[in-house]
Order: C-alpha cells, then structure tokens, then sequence
C-alpha cells in the first residue's frame, strides 16, 4: 500500500471527477483512488487506482483502499447544464448515495464531501431540492468525524480538465458555477482535518478553491475553517 494520503471518490460527475484527477497530478503527497461500477477515463499522465466492484462488495474494497477521505456527489444536481435533472431521478439518487455513505462509513472512513446543490432544503416545495436536503440530513446523521457539503449553483464549464477552452453556459446566466473550481474547492476541503459538520455554499466554494495553492499538505496541521460550524 501506498504512504501516501488517500482521497476516495464514488458517484462524482465525469467532469468534477476528470478535473479531480488533473488537481491530484500536482499534490504528490495525495493518492487519489476511485471506486466504481465499471471502467473509467484516466487522464494521460494521471497516477491513480481505479477499483472496479460490484455495490456488494464495496465495503470490503473500501477497507482495502483505506481512504482517509470520501468524496462523493449527490445525484444530477452535479451534472453539467442541460442533462436530466427530473424530480424522480433525483429522489432515487439520493436514496442511492445515503447507501454509498453508510458502506463508506461503515469500511471505516472518517471524513465525507458531500457535493449537493445551492438550494438544498428538505422542507423545499421542489422535489429536486428537497430530495437533496433531507440526503443531507441523513448524511449528518451516518457519525462522520467531519463532514462538508458542498452546495454550487448550476455548473458551468469554461475550461476543461485538460486545460482546453470549452463554452457550456449555466441555464441561470451569470450564476454558474465553475466545474474546475469546484474540484478545486473539494481538494482543499479534503486537506483540512477539524471535526464537525461544515455547509460551503458558492462564496464559501470560491473561497475554499482560491485557497488550493496555499492548502497544507496531507502531513501539515490543520487549516484554520473559514465556514461557520454547524452542528
């Protein structure tokens, strides 16, 4: 097994995913693993694992992996403007990534990234975003030692993973938010070791992404939370 620090993700977007991958070529302390259904693209250069299981034996690889954070996404709201964002898939998503928390926790792993959606409330009249809220709720309730959820806005993607141009406006014109620098937000998310349950909406996300180049290694102390705690 590798010394290095390990960062598991499951259910994440190709494009957060593809961008993660790209981020983790330039954090040697970091080994990213990946835990999927079937077979992935792996950017040229990466240096990664990709585990290939079925749902039933997630846990057993997950105790092999011995990830020390689990990034995972919650269901269409991280999909790219224009991809199915219907109530029922949504709802079912949810559902499904609660399970993929608790194998997670269950294999032992400490700290969760959750990606939701601006606008996550259990108690919304749309069926979209409550479904996102009350998987958060019980994501908070599985004893993560810390847990982040993170909450962008309709994701955009001006540049890709490989650093090429590409135009994929938001469907809310002016408030997308950037895919590359959601990846950016999540690895620094994965760096910092306070315990407790912290919400980064999109200012919080910025933030977060801008502070990647001065993010501690996996060896250094923890960063100071510019989040307020909740819970």
């Amino acid at each position: 097994m590798s010394s290095r620090f390990r960062i598991a993700m499951g259910g994440v977007s190709e494009p957060i995913g593809m961008h993660l991958m790209q981020l983790a070529r330039h954090q040697p302390s970091i080994r990213l693993v990946a835990l999927t259904l079937g077979e992935v693209e792996i950017p040229p250069g990466s240096r990664m694992e990709v585990f290939i299981a079925d749902a039933d034996r997630w846990v057993r690889v997950m105790r092999a992996m011995k990830p020390k954070v689990f990034i995972i996404g919650l269901g269409p709201a991280v999909n790219l403007v224009g991809k199915d964002h219907s109530a029922l898939r949504a709802i079912d998503e949810e559902e499904a990534v609660v399970e993929i928390a608790k194998t997670a926790r269950f294999a032992g792993v400490e700290r969760l990234i959750a990606i939701s959606s601006e606008g996550a409330d259990r108690w919304s009249r749309d069926k979209h975003l409550s479904a996102k809220g009350k998987a958060e709720t019980e994501l908070a309730r599985l004893g993560f030692k810390r847990l982040d959820i993170v909450r962008p806005g309709p994701l955009s993607q001006s540049i890709g993973p490989d650093g090429s141009k590409r135009s994929v406006p938001s469907a809310l014109r002016g408030r997308g938010t950037d895919v590359g620098m959601v990846a950016e937000a999540l690895m620094t998310l994965s760096l910092r070791r306070t315990p407790g349950k912290f919400v980064h909406e999109v200012e919080g996300i910025e933030r977060a992404a801008a502070m990647l180049s001065r993010a501690p290694t996996a060896k250094d102390a923890s960063m100071a939370e510019p989040q307020t705690q909740q819970g």
